[in-house]
């Protein structure tokens, strides 16, 4: 005879989508980690007893996140092999937000409903991992970013380029590849990324032309290898500027105390006031409620726009990013004095 099965009659279907497509977010981080997109990125297919043996991974182990990865559709299973599945390319392309989202700022979003709590945001309860964000970042960058990146820099002519919150210094690295003659300086408030960084600059031989500076890219007077840039460029960063008087003031002091800057590409993401959440696209909703948890004010499209002219610049171009949503290149020039 059957068993019965007992207790309420609610099917908890939605909370078993939600339930396994968190183990399958998981996962796909993960699979970046242990070279599964790499690996089916060349080849048709892998063994899994022989690329745990190979890779020295826990059988077991390997096993539960391929079959975490079957639920999303990332990679399909037949006994040991183990193929692309239909959304494999799609998710190849976006691992970067996966890894921002659950290595670089995992731990925040586990202390969700502590630091939700006003006692709970006392000291240092802003935890994310600077390492992680850089190297997802990077991903990001050169996956969705890099091409319209390059595509601004058309027609602006500049010898000495400078970035705020240059993370990894990958766009500088690109810069200096891209043109010979270009010195660069990158500055970010985070030790991990300068360390991944200078890892990068070594394998590419650039110690000598790129620079990166371990400091607060709101106090440029400080560092005097600023003093002769004539492109600045930032990245992702741009919301850390505001409050609205904070960001006034400091694109102001960019102008003034940067005598020899031309050029400004700011770039980042804006808040989206035109989706309903359901609605919302790849990575809009964590890093709007990650800036909220951290108490850091994300300005809308408008509200970027509103701040320029007052602070002396003139945009003169935009470019605008399908992935990641809500985000754009503001190509600035400085209004004469």
């Amino acid at each position: 005879m059957s068993g019965a099965i007992t207790g309420d009659t609610t099917d908890y279907k939605k909370s078993a989508e939600l339930f396994n497509s968190t183990i399958a977010t998981w996962a796909v981080s993960a699979a970046w980690d242990i070279g599964i997109f790499e690996v089916l990125d060349g080849a048709d297919a892998f063994d899994i007893p022989a690329y745990a043996a190979q890779k020295k991974l826990h059988e077991p182990s390997l096993r539960a996140t391929v079959r975490a990865l079957t639920y999303a559709e990332v990679v399909e299973v037949d006994g040991d092999r183990v193929t692309r599945g239909a959304t494999f390319g799609e998710f190849s392309r976006s691992k970067g937000l996966f890894q921002w989202l659950t290595k670089g700022y995992g731990s925040l979003f586990q202390r969700m409903g502590e630091v939700t709590y006003t006692a709970g945001r006392t000291g240092d309860f802003i935890r994310r991992d600077s390492t992680a964000v850089s190297i997802a970042c990077r991903d990001v960058n050169e996956v969705f970013m890099d091409e319209a990146f390059f595509g601004a820099l058309d027609g602006l002519e500049f010898s000495v380029a400078a970035d705020l919150g240059c993370g990894s210094g990958e766009r500088l690295v690109q810069l200096a590849k891209r043109d010979p003659s270009v010195r660069c300086v990158g500055i970010d408030i985070a030790k991990g990324a300068i360390e991944v960084g200078e890892k990068a600059l070594a394998e590419n031989g650039m110690q000598h032309r790129v620079k990166l500076i371990q400091g607060d890219a709101r106090k440029l007077s400080q560092y005097p290898e600023f003093a002769d840039v004539e492109l600045m460029t930032s990245y992702l960063m741009g919301h850390d500027f505001w409050p609205r008087e904070d960001c006034v003031e400091l694109l102001r002091s960019i102008r003034t105390e940067l005598p020899n800057l031309k050029y400004f590409l700011l770039a980042d993401t804006h808040r989206d006031i035109t989706n309903s959440v359901t609605e919302l696209p790849v990575f809009t909703l964590g890093f709007e409620t990650a800036h909220a948890l951290m108490g850091q004010y994300i300005p809308t499209h408008a509200e970027w726009e509103s701040v320029f002219e007052e602070a002396g610049w003139k945009c003169t171009k935009q470019h605008v990013y399908s992935t990641p949503s809500s985000t754009v290149i503001f190509q600035l020039e400085p209004v004469s004095a």
